[in-house]
C-alpha cells in the first residue's frame, strides 16, 4: 500500500490504484498511517518539488469520503427511523389485536356450565363466582356458565333456592326457572320452582324484584319486602299476598316453620324434607297445621300430624298415605 501511495501522491497513480487506496483509507487506523506517511513525504521535498495537482486530489479523495461517509449516516439514520417506525406500528398493532381479544374473549372461548346439587335430605350452600350465596334445598339443583359474573349472571334453578345477591347494578341476577324469571341487582330472596308442581313460589325478604314471564313479553311484576308471589303454570296468572318471610326461608337454617298450612302444602315440603313420597285421600287434605321442624324425625313429625287433627298414616310400600282415622272420629 506505501507504493501506491506514493505513486498517489506525485499524482500518477490509476483509478483502480486510487479506488484501492480510497476503500483502504475508510479505515480509521490506516488514514493515521496515510496523514504521516504524507507528513514525511512532505517533508523530504521542497515545496516546488510537489507534483501538480496532489493537493487537489487529495483533497477530492477527501471529499469524497466525507460525502460518502455522510450518505452513509443519513442512510443509517433513515433505516434505524424505519426500525423506529415499525416498532411503533408493531406495537400499536399488537395493543389492538390484544384488546380485541379481550373483548371478544367470549365469542373464542368455549362456554360451558357448572351444577350444582343439593343431596336428597340435605341443605348444601354454594358461593359463586361472584360472591352471590346461594342455598339449595333437598333434590334442588342450579346450573351457570363460565360466563357468569363477567358477561351475565343467568342460574337455572330446578327446585328450591334461597338467595342471597351481591349488587351488581351493570349485570343484573336472573334466576331462571322454566315459566317464570327473577330479575334482581342485589337482594334476598326465595325461589321454589319443583318441576312437579304446578306453581312457582317467590318470596322476597329484603331489596326489590323483577318478575318476568319467558313467554310473555309484556308481564313484569316489582315483588316489595314481605310479599309472596305465587305464579300458576297452567293459567299464567300471579297472586300476591303479605307474609311473615322467615316461614318460607327458615328452611335454610334447618327449620321448616309450619303456620295454618293445609295437609295438601305440608305434604310438598315434607317430601322435600324427608326425600319421602306421600299420597292423601281428599277428605283429609284440607286439615290445618302449625308447628316447627327442627331436627325431629320424620316418624315423631307424622304422629304430630296424628295428634293434631284425625289423620291417620299408612304405609304403603315406599308410598305413605295420609287418610282420615274412622276410629277415632266415632269416637
Amino acid at each position: 500500500m506505501k507504493q501506491i501511495i506514493t505513486k498517489y501522491l506525485e499524482g500518477h497513480a490509476s483509478e483502480a490504484e486510487q479506488a484501492e487506496l480510497l476503500k483502504w483509507l475508510r479505515n480509521k487506523e490506516n488514514s493515521i498511517v496515510f496523514n504521516s506517511f504524507k507528513l514525511d513525504w512532505k517533508k523530504n521535498l521542497d515545496a516546488q518539488q510537489l507534483p501538480k495537482g496532489s493537493e487537489g486530489s487529495w483533497s477530492k479523495i477527501q471529499g469524497q469520503l466525507l460525502q460518502r461517509g455522510f450518505k452513509r449516516w443519513q442512510s443509517t439514520r433513515k433505516i434505524n427511523q424505519l426500525f423506529r417506525y415499525a416498532a411503533i406500528f408493531f406495537f400499536v398493532i399488537s395493543m389492538s389485536s390484544l384488546a380485541y381479544l379481550l373483548v371478544n374473549r367470549e365469542s373464542t372461548m368455549p362456554e360451558y356450565f357448572t351444577s350444582v346439587m343439593a343431596e336428597n335430605g340435605q341443605i348444601s350452600k354454594v358461593e359463586l363466582p361472584d360472591g352471590s350465596l346461594v342455598w339449595l334445598n333437598s333434590g334442588s339443583e342450579i346450573t351457570y356458565s363460565n360466563f357468569f359474573a363477567t358477561d351475565n349472571r343467568n342460574i337455572k334453578l330446578t327446585g328450591e333456592a334461597y338467595c342471597q345477591v351481591t349488587k351488581n347494578e351493570d349485570i343484573p341476577l336472573i334466576v331462571n326457572s322454566g315459566d317464570l324469571q327473577v330479575k334482581v341487582l342485589g337482594t334476598k330472596f326465595n325461589v321454589a320452582a319443583y318441576r312437579e308442581s304446578d306453581k312457582i313460589d317467590v318470596v322476597l325478604e329484603s331489596g326489590e324484584v323483577e318478575l318476568l314471564s319467558s313467554k310473555v313479553e309484556s308481564f313484569s311484576y316489582k315483588l316489595a319486602p314481605g310479599e309472596r308471589a305465587t305464579f300458576n303454570k297452567s293459567d299464567r296468572k300471579l297472586a300476591v299476598s303479605n307474609v311473615n318471610t322467615s316461614k318460607f326461608t327458615s328452611w335454610k337454617d334447618g327449620m321448616i316453620n309450619i303456620y295454618n298450612q293445609s295437609l295438601e302444602e305440608l305434604v310438598e315440603r315434607l317430601e322435600v324434607r324427608y326425600n319421602q313420597e306421600f299420597e292423601y285421600d281428599d277428605d283429609v287434605k284440607d286439615f290445618h297445621y302449625t308447628f316447627t321442624i327442627k331436627n325431629e324425625s320424620l316418624d315423631e313429625v307424622i304422629k304430630l300430624m296424628e295428634k293434631i287433627t284425625l289423620v291417620n298414616a299408612v304405609q304403603k310400600g315406599d308410598t305413605i298415605i295420609f287418610k282420615k282415622d274412622k276410629k277415632r272420629e266415632a269416637d
